[in-house]
C-alpha cells in the first residue's frame, strides 16, 4: 500500500492529498495513514515526526501490545484489531500531536476505513483527532463482536452433539481447537480492556462528556465479550470433562467385562490345568465318559458363575 495523506478544514470534509505541501494552512486536522509502508516511507516516518525511537521501532518492526501513554508533546496508542480465521492480532498504532494524527498498521483495517469513509462524506466542523481515534477503537471493538459470537455458536453447537465412539475423538480435537481460539481472543479483549481502563484514568484524550460516554460504551462492549468468553471457557471445560468422564465409563465398562471373562475361565482353567498334566495314575482319567464328565463339569461351573455376576448386578 502507501502513505495516504488526509486533511479537514472547518468547511471542508476529509480530503487526500499527493504531497504535505498540498495541506492547507487553515486545516483543523492532519491525518497520516501508513498502510502497510514500504522502506522509504519508514524512513519518512522516522525523520519527519518528533516521537521516542523505540515507540517508531516497536510500530515498524515489532508488535506491541495494546496500551495508552501521554506524554508531554504527544499521546500515543495501540489497539488490537482480529483478522481472519486463525483470530490474528494487528497492531494499529497512534500517535496524536495536537492536530496531527498519525495511524501506522502492516495490514489494511475495514474498521480504520469505515471511520475514513464516514468523515469524508459528512462534514463535523468540531472534528478533532480525539473522536476520530475514539471512533476507530469503537469500530474495532464492535468487529470482536463477529469473532466472539461466532466462537459463542461453535460452543453450542458441541453441547447439542452426543458423545459417542464413532465421532468422540473428531470432537475432542474440535473442541480442543475452539479452546485455543477463545485462549487467542481472550488475548485480545484482556489487554483492550485494560487500555480503557487506562484511558479512563488519563483523561488527556477523553476531553469532553461525549468522549466520556463513547469510552464507557466500548467498555460496556469489552465487559459484555469477556464475559461470553468466559462463559465459552467454562463450557467447553465442561465438554472436555464429560468427554473424560464418558472415556472413563467406557473404560470400567470394558474392564468389568474382561474381569468377569478373566473370573469365569479361572475354575476352567484349573481343571484343565489339572487333568492336562502328564501323570501316569490319576484318578477318572480312564473312565470311558471322564471327557464329557470333565466339560459337564466345567459348563455348570460358567453357568453358576453367570448366574452369580447377574444377581450380584456386576453386568
Amino acid at each position: 500500500m502507501a502513505l495516504t495523506i488526509r486533511y479537514q478544514t472547518a468547511h471542508q470534509t476529509l480530503r487526500v492529498v499527493d504531497r504535505v505541501e498540498d495541506v492547507p494552512k487553515d486545516a483543523t486536522i492532519i491525518w497520516y495513514d501508513f498502510d502497510v509502508p514500504n522502506e522509504k516511507e519508514n524512513e519518512w516516518f522516522k525523520a519527519h515526526f518528533n516521537f521516542n525511537d523505540l515507540e517508531v521501532d516497536d510500530a515498524i518492526n515489532g508488535m506491541p501490545r495494546a496500551k495508552y501513554k501521554s506524554y508531554k508533546d504527544y499521546q500515543y496508542v495501540v489497539f488490537h484489531s482480529i483478522i481472519g480465521a486463525d483470530y490474528s492480532p494487528i497492531a494499529l498504532n497512534i500517535f496524536i500531536q495536537d492536530n496531527i494524527l498519525v495511524t501506522y498498521h502492516h495490514q489494511t483495517l475495514e474498521s480504520l476505513n469505515k471511520v475514513v469513509y464516514k468523515y469524508m462524506n459528512t462534514l463535523d466542523p468540531e472534528l478533532d483527532c480525539a473522536d476520530i481515534v475514539i471512533l476507530i477503537l469503537d469500530m474495532m471493538v464492535d468487529k470482536y463482536f463477529n469473532f466472539v459470537y461466532s466462537l459463542e455458536d461453535s460452543v453450542y453447537n458441541f453441547e447439542d452433539r452426543h458423545v459417542d465412539d464413532r465421532f468422540n475423538k473428531m470432537v475432542m480435537d474440535s473442541v480442543f481447537k475452539l479452546r485455543s481460539d477463545l485462549i487467542k481472543v481472550k488475548r485480545v479483549l484482556f489487554p483492550m480492556q485494560e487500555l480503557i481502563d487506562t484511558m479512563k484514568q488519563n483523561g488527556d484524550l477523553i476531553i469532553d462528556d461525549k468522549h466520556s460516554l463513547y469510552i464507557q460504551h466500548i467498555d460496556d462492549h469489552l465487559i459484555k465479550q469477556r464475559n461470553i468468553i468466559r462463559t465459552a471457557q467454562e463450557m467447553t471445560n465442561e465438554i472436555r470433562e464429560n468427554f473424560e468422564s464418558y472415556t472413563s465409563f467406557r473404560m470400567n465398562n470394558i474392564m468389568q467385562v474382561l474381569t468377569l471373562v478373566s473370573v469365569i475361565f479361572s475354575p476352567l482353567t484349573f481343571i484343565a490345568g489339572i487333568y492336562g498334566m502328564n501323570f501316569v495314575n490319576m484318578p477318572a482319567l480312564r473312565l470311558h465318559y471322564g471327557y464329557y464328565i470333565c466339560l459337564a463339569v466345567m459348563f455348570v461351573i460358567a453357568v453358576v458363575l453367570v448366574i452369580f455376576f447377574k444377581r450380584k448386578k456386576w453386568f
